[in-house]
């Protein structure tokens, strides 16, 4: 089953102009059965998203987006927005109590840039890789996204390194803001899901693998073989 993990919608930022009824209509075209709006520090309402998809067969599940004092997290599992949780520790113990899943996302956005601008020395893939796994927040996440529709492919590759190094699967997401990009990067789960707490229930045991949409329509596994020019 394919699912779009990461998706925002016009209701939680000003910079998405995306709305339900657009995203349903894309993701039934495209053949996606579960899309999870995760907006900025807003949870949508369980009951308001069942009402947009009373005769559609695309399952939609509310999750949020956090921007911790570590890095942009995106929980499923909680209802609302608690005082706090900007600080990672503090939404791990939370998640934790409420049985939520926590996902790292687009974990090394701009990571390159002191390099690329001569401010910092470049550093060998290996010792990049090295760097990377050292950071502290990933070792209070669940999983980490190793795709996402606004990082590049350099980017995308050393959140797979890492997943790898830590023993994740990785995730994929679209971060779509509008119709256009919903589902081009997704997460394909081996047993169907219909509601959050499938979704996190299949989250925890691994029963997916991050993969990329071609023009096709056909999901492709996202490997650390494939080129950089996949993406």
């Amino acid at each position: 089953m394919i699912v779009d993990l990461h998706v925002h919608t016009a209701r939680g930022g000003y910079d998405s102009m995306l709305r339900v009824p657009q995203l349903i209509e894309e993701a039934e075209m495209k053949g996606i059965g579960v899309v999870c709006l995760t907006e900025h520090t807003y949870a949508w309402d369980r009951k308001e998203l069942n009402r947009f998809v009373s005769d559609h067969r695309v399952v939609l599940i509310p999750g949020m987006e956090i921007e911790t004092d570590m890095g942009h997290i995106v929980v499923f599992g909680l209802d609302r927005y608690v005082s706090g949780i900007h600080k990672v520790k503090t939404l791990r113990r939370i998640a934790n109590e409420m049985g939520g899943f926590l996902v790292l996302v687009h974990p090394f956005r701009r990571y390159f840039e002191p390099e690329d601008f001569g401010i910092k020395p470049k550093r060998s893939w290996s010792q990049v890789i090295a760097d990377a796994l050292e950071l502290p927040i990933l070792g209070l996440v669940d999983e980490i996204e190793v795709l996402n529709g606004g990082c590049t492919g350099r980017e995308n590759l050393l959140a797979l390194e890492v997943a790898k190094g830590l023993g994740m699967r990785g995730t994929g997401g679209s971060d779509a803001h509008s119709e256009n990009g919903i589902g081009y990067y997704a997460t394909v789960f081996e047993r169907e899901i219909r509601s959050e707490s499938d979704l996190i229930a299949e989250l925890k045991v691994g029963r997916f693998y991050p993969a990329k949409r071609l023009h096709s329509g056909e999901m492709i596994p996202y490997s650390d073989e494939a080129p950089l020019g996949w993406l």
